[in-house]
């Protein structure tokens, strides 16, 4: 099976549709249309979808593996914005109008393939009236999703922010290293470590 072939595997294909049709109905016509762009992108551990800089050409399916979004701050340290698991989308997207280039980038913490579609720089996903819903949709779930975060920073603790993250990402802590996550959580791994252990404890009492 060629790589193209594999791209249009009727499965994945009908993931990503699923996906893409949470923000807005595509008609068939469409659809097909879009189908045909289509690639398949395989991406190692380690590797990069998108680099800080990049323009952001693509939109990409997670069909298996995971990613990911960090950015690096002038003293050089990374932190971790956001986790991209097995049925999500990944692109250079900003929520913010004029950004042109993405202050962050995309990496695989497992050997990953992606369904891949090359943008369009006037239109991006085309220019019909479901993908601009699609565009906008979204744009305004990456919005919230980082309303959302800085909420979490400015009003809740770390263990709060922690319990957070395993209900948002079941099952992830055991595919992500510890200082990973502690950096999405914004702490150590140190601190991290003192709150599972205080949790467990507290569970073995109850």
């Amino acid at each position: 099976m060629t790589d193209a072939e594999a791209a249009r595997d009727p499965d994945h294909l009908a993931r990503l549709r699923a996906t893409l049709e949470r923000f807005a109905r595509i008609p068939a016509g469409e659809w097909e249309n879009l189908a045909a762009r289509v690639s398949r992108a395989t991406v190692r551990k380690g590797g990069h979808f998108l680099r800080e800089g990049d323009v952001p050409g693509k939109l990409a399916f997670v069909a298996t593996g995971l990613f990911r979004v960090y950015f690096v701050t002038e003293r050089g340290d990374e932190r971790v914005m956001a986790f991209r698991e097995e049925g999500r989308l990944i692109s250079g997207f900003s929520p913010f109008p004029g950004q042109r280039t993405p202050r962050f980038s995309i990496q695989a913490l497992e050997d990953s393939e992606l369904l891949q579609i090359n943008l369009d720089p006037a239109t991006l996903l085309g220019p019909a009236d479901c993908w601009k819903e699609v565009y906008a949709k979204y744009m305004e779930m990456l919005f919230l999703e980082k309303e959302e975060r800085e909420r979490q920073f400015l009003s809740e603790d770390a263990e709060t922010r922690y319990r957070a993250f395993r209900a948002r990402y079941p099952g992830l802590e055991e595919r992500v290293p510890q200082y990973e996550v502690a950096s999405f959580l914004g702490i150590t791994p140190v601190a991290l470590s003192r709150i599972r252990q205080g949790m467990a404890k507290d569970g073995a009492r109850s």
